[in-house]
């Protein structure tokens, strides 16, 4: 398998544009040391992963050619992730299972690619498909903290659990919905009541961990 784009320059470019093309969704982690990436670097550590593995990638028109690659809500620096994900466009349909497996030959554990389905061209982009995320908030336990359950002071943040951990630690899962969902979860701290014990003094860590779908993706 090669890529037309690197044998043949722009003219390879311009006989993709002319082929079918077939769109894929994929969830990968991003783990430490990883979760210190910036989006832009995530666009260029696909972009790499995807011509080592010699996968047909589309490319959009015009004169600087990008390969078409989509990403979810950008993920904040510093926060791990279970849940990343992107949309990538191929000139030749490849069992979603085969390019799992060649990419995660070329990443890092970190970053593995844990769920891969083909979608049609017109199924809408990840934003437009997702309407929450879950977030798990990681704290110290200090013996302060409050059973009151519903403690943030806005709406459309949905407490879901909650429960001690091993070491003097505490965690919490919400469900930032709607307008909240490019919330970043270290500000939203700033809504927490005081009386809760839950604050940015006690955070270990902040895990993205899930998104809720208004269209779900079939295998």
């Amino acid at each position: 398998m090669c890529s037309f784009s690197g044998v043949y320059g722009l003219w390879g470019l311009f006989i993709m544009n002319l082929l079918d093309r077939y769109r894929y969704r994929c969830r990968h982690l991003k783990l430490v040391p990883f979760h210190l990436l910036s989006q832009l670097d995530l666009n260029r550590f696909w972009d790499r992963a995807l011509r080592r593995a010699e996968l047909p990638i589309a490319f959009s028109q015009g004169f600087n050619p990008r390969p078409l690659l989509s990403f979810g809500p950008a993920t904040v620096t510093g926060v791990i992730s279970w849940t990343e994900c992107l949309d990538m466009t191929f000139y030749e349909s490849i069992e979603p299972e085969q390019i799992k497996n060649l990419l995660n030959s070329q990443v890092p554990e970190a970053m593995r690619i844990v769920e891969i389905n083909s979608i049609p061209l017109d199924f809408p982009s990840i934003m437009k498909s997702i309407n929450s995320v879950q977030y798990v908030f990681i704290f110290k336990d200090d013996g302060k903290m409050s059973n009151h359950h519903g403690f943030f002071s806005i709406e459309d943040i949905e407490e879901l659990e909650r429960k001690k951990l091993e070491n003097q630690k505490c965690m919490v899962s919400f469900l930032f919905k709607k307008k909240n969902i490019l919330m970043n979860p270290y500000k939203s701290l700033e809504f927490i009541s005081k009386e809760s014990g839950f604050n940015r003094e006690n955070l270990l860590e902040v895990i993205k961990q899930n998104y809720h779908w208004s269209y779900s993706v079939e295998g």
